[in-house]
C-alpha cells in the first residue's frame, strides 16, 4: 500500500480542522508558522509560495503530535520549548509563564526610561522572575546594570538561569518566598524593583482560554478575590529595607486595580506614581519613586 504524502497544505487543513473550536484561523496560521520555523527552520513566506511541497514522514509526524497536543489546549511554546521576547529567545516549559507582549512591553519601557541615566553602581532587582525574560532584556540593554532575579519556584530558577547563561547575561537569580516573613532582598539597596507579580483574579480565572489555566503555572497567575493587591503589598513590604532612596519602582498590574494600587503605593511613601497604559490602551503598568527615607 503506498504511503500517504503529507504536504504543507494538507497539514495545514488538518490543523484549521482539528483546532478550529480553540482557535480563529490567524490564529492556527500563526502557530503553524512557528511550529515550521521550529522543526523545518522554514519561513512562513515558503508556507505560502510552496503549499505542495512534500514533507519527510518524519517530519510529518511531529507536525501531527504536535497537532494532538494542541487539540488537548497545550500551549504551543511549550511544544516548542521557546518564545520570542522582544528579539531574545527564551525557554519556556510548564514551570514558567509563556511571557505576554505586555511584559515584553514593560521591558521596553524600562530600557528606554533607564537609557538616559547614570547606571554606576545600579542594581535591579526582577521579583517573580519567572523564565527570566525581563531580567534579561534589562541586563542585555543596559549591561552595566547589576541585575539580580527571585523566584519562590526552584524549577523556574533553573529555567532562568538556563536562559541567562544562553543569552550570555550575568545575572544573580536566587530563591526567595516574597509573601514570606524573612528578607526576600537581603543584603542589598536597590536602584530598581521590577515585576509583573500574579493578579489576575480567581473570578477572572472562568473567562481564561484552557491553554492557559490547564498547563500555565497557577501560582504565577492567580490572587484570591478578597486581596487582588495580595502581592503588591507584600513587594510595597520588602521594598521598605530593599529599595534605596529615590530608588525605581516598575511594575505589570490588573487594570482594574490601578487606582486602588496608586493609594496603596502613595501610602507606603512612594511619589511620582505614573499609570501608563499598554498598547491595547489598558491600564497595564505602574512606576513610581521611593520617597519614604
Amino acid at each position: 500500500m503506498k504511503k500517504p504524502v503529507h504536504t504543507i497544505s494538507g497539514i495545514r487543513t488538518s490543523y484549521l480542522s482539528g483546532l478550529r473550536d480553540l482557535y480563529d484561523a490567524d490564529e492556527i496560521n500563526s502557530i503553524l508558522y512557528i511550529l515550521f520555523e521550529d522543526f523545518l527552520g522554514w519561513p512562513k513566506t515558503k508556507l505560502h509560495l510552496e503549499p505542495l511541497t512534500a514533507l519527510a514522514e518524519s517530519d510529518s509526524h511531529k507536525f501531527y503530535n504536535a497537532l494532538s497536543l494542541l487539540a488537548q489546549s497545550c500551549p504551543v511554546q511549550y511544544i516548542t520549548g521557546r518564545t520570542n521576547f522582544n528579539g531574545l529567545t527564551i525557554m519556556v516549559n510548564p514551570s514558567v509563564l509563556i511571557p505576554r507582549p505586555e511584559t515584553a512591553e514593560l521591558a521596553g519601557i524600562l530600557a528606554k526610561d533607564l537609557g538616559t541615566c547614570d547606571l554606576k553602581n545600579f542594581t535591579a532587582v526582577d521579583i517573580g522572575t519567572g523564565s527570566g525574560c525581563l531580567a534579561i532584556y534589562i541586563k542585555k540593554q543596559l549591561p552595566a546594570i547589576g541585575m539580580h532575579g527571585t523566584d519562590i519556584s526552584e524549577e523556574a530558577l533553573l529555567t532562568a538561569r538556563a536562559n541567562a547563561s544562553m543569552n550570555e547575561t550575568e545575572i544573580d537569580f536566587f530563591s526567595s518566598d516574597i509573601l514570606g516573613t524573612g528578607e526576600a532582598m537581603p543584603g542589598k539597596a536597590y536602584s530598581l524593583i521590577v515585576s509583573n507579580p500574579p493578579y489576575v483574579t480567581m473570578s477572572e480565572k472562568e473567562a481564561m482560554r484552557k491553554n492557559v489555566k490547564e498547563y500555565e503555572p497557577s501560582t504565577a497567575l492567580f490572587v484570591p478575590d478578597q486581596d487582588p493587591l495580595l502581592y503588591y503589598k507584600a513587594i510595597c513590604r520588602h521594598a521598605q529595607n530593599g529599595l534605596a532612596p529615590n530608588g525605581l519602582l516598575y511594575l505589570e498590574i490588573n487594570e482594574a486595580y490601578g487606582n486602588e494600587l496608586k493609594q496603596l503605593l502613595d501610602s507606603e511613601g512612594f511619589g511620582d506614581i505614573i499609570l501608563l497604559k499598554d498598547f491595547r490602551g489598558r491600564q497595564r503598568f505602574i512606576k513610581a519613586v521611593f520617597r519614604n527615607h
